[in-house]
């Protein structure tokens, strides 16, 4: 059943059960909507097509996946731009051309009794234009009401909003708060305290005081780390403005694990909201504050008082 709910067929068919997300041409799917949504039976497959669903799937899953919007349109801010590029041939988003998820979505067809493997390759080919096509003409609603919003000489549009709309389309896996995070993503986990005040670390050359982190001035407060790696992940965690409990491993390689990994979430965040806040606001000015804004939910959560204002003014 995961292989089948990874395939490119159920992408397709999910659009056809979601509901729109603001005046753009995405789409967001409920539990409400996955719960009518229609899924190949997998009881009675054969084993060799399950073999193959399998093997693609495990395949699938030693890779990052990748953008199933044609580069092209990936590139493109402006409503002329959208223009020129639906102008051009359709060409194939990197995820449709990896030879993985087309196994995958060959077996899918056979399951659902498609014999002949010449016609199977035909129906994916079919599936992944439409696919693409649906994809592109989601983009060129998007970038234009993009446009619309940043032109905020006749329509003035708060920082606010502009960050509740960019926040929404920001995928779930990093709208999750730093402190679930972490409790999510450390194994083996103990619980610190991180006490109140400006977070100081010394240089790993300090033989005394490497594991050593001072909170507040000087002399400060000092809080002992069992090792270097796990000194500079409460460190890191520290900077980001996080106090209170937070969930950290007990051994030291996976503390540089969770560590490195933390540093890819900061900064990859940072790059997709900074993303999200060019596409829409006019300035640069309200682009820094759109990030800031988004930033701080990323790193601490949406507070309560921002939802109940978007539920209000939906």
């Amino acid at each position: 059943m995961i292989a089948i709910l990874n395939s490119t067929l159920i992408a397709l068919i999910k659009t056809f059960y979601g509901r729109y997300a603001g005046t753009e041409g995405n789409l967001k799917t409920e539990v409400v909507d996955v719960l009518t949504l229609e899924v190949p039976n997998p009881i009675n497959i054969s084993s060799s097509i399950s073999k193959k669903l399998l093997s693609a799937l495990r395949r699938m899953q030693q890779r990052q996946s990748k953008e199933i919007l044609e580069e092209r349109f990936r590139r493109c801010h402006t409503a002329v731009e959208v223009r020129e590029a639906a102008r051009e041939p359709l060409k194939m988003p990197f995820e449709l051309l990896q030879e993985d998820r087309r196994d995958l979505d060959d077996a899918v067809f056979e399951m659902l009794g498609v014999t002949d493997p010449k016609r199977r390759s035909e129906l994916v080919d079919q599936l992944y234009r439409e696919l693409t096509l649906h994809n592109r003409n989601i983009r060129i609603v998007e970038v234009q009401k993009m446009e619309q919003r940043r032109k905020t000489g006749t329509e003035r549009v708060s920082q606010l909003e502009l960050a509740f709309d960019a926040w929404e389309h920001l995928e779930p896996e990093w709208r999750k708060p730093l402190p679930l995070w972490l409790k999510e993503n450390a194994l083996m986990s103990k619980t610190v305290e991180l006490p109140e005040g400006e977070v100081r670390l010394t240089a790993a050359e300090n033989f005394l005081e490497a594991n050593t982190l001072f909170f507040g001035k000087k002399p400060g407060r000092a809080h002992e780390c069992a090792s270097r790696a796990e000194a500079e992940l409460l460190y890191q965690i520290a900077n980001e403005g996080l106090r209170g409990p937070v969930s950290i491993p007990s051994g030291e390689s996976q503390a540089r694990k969770l560590l490195n990994e933390l540093e890819y979430r900061l900064t990859e965040g940072r790059r997709k909201l900074t993303r999200l806040a060019e596409e829409r606001a006019g300035t640069e000015k309200l682009r820094e504050q759109v990030v800031e804004t988004l930033y701080r939910w990323f790193i601490h959560g949406e507070p309560e008082r921002a939802q109940a204002a978007r539920s209000t003014a939906v």
